[in-house]
């Protein structure tokens, strides 16, 4: 490739990869910042520029003034690219959101240059390498290890009956244990099978603070003042302004400093319902903006607990290099003070781990399909650990020649 900078192709190829670290930059900044929040239009144009770059060295290809080693490249990059979209597309939103990102505008042109670059014979860069047989042993093991942790029926116990003890022994229960023992105990089954799930409302919603205060400037308020104009000397509106602005204000003004040591609890439910405080310590404040979620399912609860225990399980074994990397860092002092070497694993974002693993080993995106985590779920409970590993590690070799296109296309 040359590299004279008079070459209009070699000047292009510069100028996005410019554009690529600065919105690169601007992206890790806002994550840091407001507590993981993502910007959809920079990162949607992330994906766009990474691929107008693939573009633009595919062309360098063809004409033939390019070494070999940049198909590896181009490879890299077009992955991060796809790599950053799915990452929007599978992030858990409310129901009246979950279609945000392949309805905005910005999203349609990622998609076409997906399509020009897949046509431009970058379909084969997108395949994935054969993976390594012992990495293949080790992950159709750790498959096998999570899915027979969780796959008991765990909806089916029977509760406490209160008549079964004596009035003393009863009291005593009642005051310790309230969650456990109830007057009018609900008989099992406990969770959602498949088709029986509900909808549910709330008229306010939860973030951490630094979010809550960056949405209510960006958008209750300008909402709020549209509205005003249409209808002038509205007291309620000027009211309402007025208190958004005033809890604007006193958000900005909390600050939060992590533990040294963090209480390490389950992100999500646990994390919310207990603690009122984000994973990385920020204080969760609610806000009156109205949210809808769809009730999951026992099946969806499965998976997503063998997800989280693979990314666990594999974390520092020299499986994936990028899930490895973030596995050192945590376990440094580089990642906080004191005590970053105890449970490192339970550190890690499950949710970002299993995005990294799968984007080394596509063949793991069948434990995010319902009818595929079915099949491995059946050859995992039956028979020997090893003979179900050596199943499922062949099952997910047959998924190794195609190209792991996600729903991008």
């Amino acid at each position: 490739m040359t590299s004279s900078v008079q070459d209009p192709l070699s000047a292009a190829v510069a100028a996005l990869c410019e554009e690529e670290e600065a919105l690169e930059t601007k992206a890790a900044e806002m994550d840091a910042a407001l507590s993981g929040l993502k910007d959809l239009d920079v990162l949607l144009r992330l994906a766009e520029v990474k691929l107008e770059c693939c573009l633009s060295m595919m062309r360098m290809i063809a004409r033939g003034d390019a070494p070999e080693e940049l198909r590896e490249k181009i490879s890299e990059k077009a992955l991060s690219a796809l790599a950053v979209v799915e990452g929007l597309l599978t992030e858990n939103v409310s129901e009246d959101q979950k279609d945000a990102v392949s309805l905005d505008p910005r999203y349609a042109p990622v998609k076409e240059k997906l399509q020009e670059f897949i046509l431009h014979g970058g379909g084969g860069l997108l395949e994935p390498r054969e993976t390594d047989e012992a990495k293949s042993r080790t992950i159709s093991r750790g498959i096998v290890a999570c899915i027979r942790k969780y796959a008991r029926t765990d909806d089916r116990y029977q509760p406490m009956e209160p008549d079964d003890y004596p009035d003393i022994v009863r009291r005593i229960l009642f005051r310790l244990f309230p969650a456990l023992m109830k007057d009018h105990p609900e008989k099992p089954p406990y969770g959602i099978e498949e088709g029986e799930e509900t909808v549910y409302s709330s008229p306010k919603m939860k973030l951490p603070v630094s979010q809550a205060a960056l949405y209510i400037e960006e958008e209750v308020l300008p909402e709020l003042r549209k509205k005003l104009e249409k209808s002038s000397g509205d007291r309620l509106v000027q009211k309402e302004i007025r208190e958004m602005e005033r809890k604007a204000e006193e958000f900005k003004k909390l600050r939060f400093f992590p533990r040294s040591v963090p209480v390490l609890l389950e992100q999500g439910y646990y994390t919310d319902g207990l603690t009122t405080y984000a994973a990385n310590g920020e204080m969760l404040v609610p806000i009156p903006v109205p949210v809808s979620m769809k009730s999951g399912t026992n099946m969806d609860r499965r998976m997503e607990l063998v997800r989280m225990e693979l990314v666990k399980r594999l974390a520092g074994k020299g499986v994936s290099a990028e899930l490895d990397a973030e596995y050192k860092r945590l376990k440094s002092l580089e990642s906080g003070p004191r005590g970053t070497s105890r449970f490192t694993a339970m550190k890690i974002d499950p949710a970002w781990g299993f995005l990294a693993l799968r984007g080394e080993f596509p063949a793991l995106g069948r434990l995010e399909d319902k009818k595929s985590f079915e099949e491995i779920e059946k050859i995992a409970v039956s028979g020997r650990a090893a003979a179900s590993a050596r199943r499922i590690s062949s099952l997910l070799k047959q998924d190794e020649g195609r190209t792991n296109l996600p729903r991008l296309t």
